[in-house]
């Protein structure tokens, strides 16, 4: 079921990574705030289907959605960085908590690796583990080294587009 809402995500992602590249005026690096706190609710929401409506998911989900809104509101930057970390530090948990899931139960009689939620959540992993690795250091390396903070921007390209490749597999799987 939560394959056909998979537009919205893709579709809002996508609108707003055009308002950024065509720098419409009114936007700010603070909409991928926004972003950060739309994904966690929505991973959220589909990880909650997926492991059986896990009350540890909706905690988690609604707790990171509140934290999250606090440190965007306070921050002194236009991207709150925390927000940013949280956002990643819920998708490496979500991925982790259900590769955990998977692995411990007794009755699984299919071979994981025709999942999708295999294939999506090792996706969230790889992004989230890379994301944090180039937003940590983001502001110090732009004063500091322009020319790592440079590669580090274009290595996480790479990297998110490898990730969205692997999501998509995870889509093409019937189960």
């Amino acid at each position: 079921m939560w394959k056909q809402f998979f537009w919205l995500y893709f579709g809002i992602t996508v609108i707003i990574e055009m308002l950024v590249s065509f720098k419409v005026s009114f936007i700010t690096s603070r909409i991928y705030n926004y972003l950060d706190l739309f994904c966690i609710g929505y991973f959220g929401y589909i990880y909650f289907k997926e492991i059986y409506n896990n009350s540890a998911i909706r905690i988690t989900s609604i707790i990171s959605i509140i934290v999250g809104g606090l440190f965007m509101f306070f921050s002194k930057t236009h991207y709150s960085i925390a927000t940013g970390f949280l956002y990643s530090a819920f998708l490496i948990f979500i991925s982790l908590f259900w590769f955990y899931k998977k692995i411990s139960e007794e009755s699984r009689e299919d071979n994981i690796l025709y999942l999708c939620f295999f294939w999506i959540s090792s996706a969230l992993l790889l992004w989230s583990v890379f994301y944090i690795f180039r937003m940590l250091p983001m502001y110090f390396f732009v004063k500091t080294d322009l020319e790592f903070s440079y590669m580090l921007k274009i290595t996480f390209q790479i990297i998110t587009i490898i990730s969205y490749v692997v999501f998509f597999k995870g889509l093409l799987c019937k189960r």
